[in-house]
């Protein structure tokens, strides 16, 4: 799948970036679409098979390329930015959060009558994959940045832990949104982003 967008759209939300204790610069911007092949190669190297495939991720970012946010190391000692990972959103519109609800959502094959287009504020956030070793914190914090409060502030964010490293991380900053039953590997989270910002001011080069 051929995917390419206007420069003017991607400029529309610059990079941002923030030092990390180990003195690279840690850039979060928007994924561009030649990335895309190389982060779902990087999926399914971190996650494993039991994610969506290529098809479907050119899919979902065609739809709404706001949904992809690649982070990259700047060495602090110079030379070309280096990809360390990245955060895939499904940006849900009002079926979608439906869906998501009654758990007919599929993060495998997400039903795009289901996401917000480009522009959009959505009704829920659902974290799709995130991959950020040794900068998570950091990294959130950024994508956060980079999104921005007026469009997104505010809006429900849900998780689904797919490894234990991300079922941690959850645990960490969400509730299950069903009790207790539900921490575990498989499960949706809400996540409590007051917690998560409380871990951001503790842990801010994490």
């Amino acid at each position: 799948m051929e995917i390419s967008f206007k420069n003017k759209y991607l400029l529309n939300f610059p990079e941002v970036t923030a030092r990390h204790a180990d003195g690279d610069l840690i850039v979060v911007r928007m994924t561009r679409p030649a990335e895309v092949e190389v982060l779902h190669a990087l999926t399914l190297a971190e996650i494993g098979p039991s994610v969506a495939s290529l098809a479907i991720m050119q899919g979902v970012y065609k739809n709404n390329p706001e949904c992809l946010w690649s982070i990259l190391r700047r060495p602090a000692e110079g030379g070309p930015d280096l990809l360390a990972g990245y955060f895939g959103f499904l940006h849900l519109n009002a079926g979608g959060l439906v869906a998501l609800e009654d758990r007919s959502l599929s993060g495998r094959a997400p039903d795009l009558a289901h996401l917000a287009r480009a522009g959009e504020r959505p009704a829920a956030i659902y974290v799709w994959a995130g991959i950020a070793r040794r900068m998570r914190v950091l990294a959130e914090m950024l994508v956060a940045q980079a999104l921005g409060a007026e469009h997104y502030g505010g809006l429900p964010i849900y998780a689904t832990a797919g490894t234990p490293g991300g079922l941690k991380w959850l645990n960490h900053l969400g509730e299950a949104d069903r009790g207790p039953q539900e921490n575990g590997l498989g499960r949706v989270f809400r996540i409590d982003t007051a917690r998560a910002v409380s871990a951001r001011a503790a842990k801010p080069a994490a």
